[in-house]
């Protein structure tokens, strides 16, 4: 019974040891998953917010155009530093979109319409305008007016593509934390059965092994304390135990009987009939479950 538990013991270790390793290998990938849809949506926002921003720059552009004023170089100095956030801008969104070909595309037909209207340099190192280095004057208003159109058109696409981007990214991101909860959640609650089932068990072999150290102790006592001899021997009649009753009964001293065959037949029988004797009562010892008779008591051989 003792190995018989310590083996299940042993079977629920070595099973939950790969099991929780798998547990812990699939917990690790899907909490990346998780990670990484986070940072999309993350980086999908910064998207946004940079499109919103260069729209809201064209707008500001075209309402400052509108209110001129006297000062001249003022509305120049404001639409010099409107060019230089507008190609900020566009670089930065091809750095947000860098892993999305279709919405680099898209940059790739906004970018010569931002260099048309604040007649900064384009990526390929030409400029819109052949005069000098500083931003050129603004577009003509009939020209200006489509222009603007035609960027706030691409600008809108950009902004389109990428709500519905967030929106499955974002709906990836709730798929990924669902799933890293739920396997989360199934392998502590495997773990914690596999952790209770393990220490169940070996609390019943420690229990039942005190248990039986107890009884057997409590055995050995009583049977060393009987007045009546108790043998105990193998199906060939060699004594594997005697209490000192016992001993006392066949005239040997404390251990002397251990390893000898059983005296059953008395001083009146040679030593050498005592396994035949022996055999014929443990026969009937398995035919019949008992064995009754007498017998005297051996000399010592």
């Amino acid at each position: 019974m003792k190995k018989s538990v310590a083996k299940q013991i042993a079977v629920i270790f070595s099973a939950a040891l790969p099991i929780l390793f798998a547990i812990g290998v699939l917990q690790y990938q899907s909490i990346l998953g998780l990670v990484d849809a986070y940072d999309q949506v993350v980086r999908t926002n910064e998207t946004l917010e940079e499109i919103q921003a260069t729209r809201s720059m064209v707008g500001d552009v075209e309402a400052g155009r509108g209110h001129v004023t006297a000062d001249q170089r003022s509305y120049a100095q404001a639409y010099r530093a409107a060019a230089v956030e507008a190609r900020v801008r566009l670089q930065k969104l091809r750095d947000l979109t860098s892993d999305d070909p279709l919405q680099q595309k898209k940059l790739d037909a906004l970018e010569p319409l931002l260099a048309k209207r604040f007649g900064f340099q384009k990526a390929d190192g030409r400029r819109t305008d052949q005069g000098s280095s500083e931003a050129g004057p603004p577009a003509p208003p009939e020209t200006s007016k489509k222009l603007t159109g035609d960027i706030r058109a691409a600008v809108s696409g950009l902004e389109a593509d990428e709500q519905r981007l967030l929106a499955f990214r974002d709906a990836s991101a709730h798929a990924a934390g669902a799933r890293a909860m739920a396997i989360t959640t199934f392998g502590s609650g495997l773990a914690l059965c596999l952790v209770t089932l393990a220490g169940l068990l070996l609390h019943y072999y420690i229990t039942r092994s005190k248990r039986s150290e107890v009884s057997n102790v409590f055995s050995a006592r009583l049977l060393e304390s009987m007045a009546n001899g108790v043998c105990l021997s193998d199906e060939e009649g060699i004594v594997l135990y005697s209490n000192p009753a016992g001993e006392a009964m066949f005239g040997y001293r404390a251990g002397e009987l251990i390893g000898r065959h059983l005296p059953v037949l008395g001083a009146k029988y040679p030593a050498k009939e005592n396994p035949e004797a022996f055999s014929e009562i443990y026969q009937q010892l398995i035919n019949h479950g008992a064995w009754s008779g007498e017998f005297d008591r051996a000399t010592r051989g």
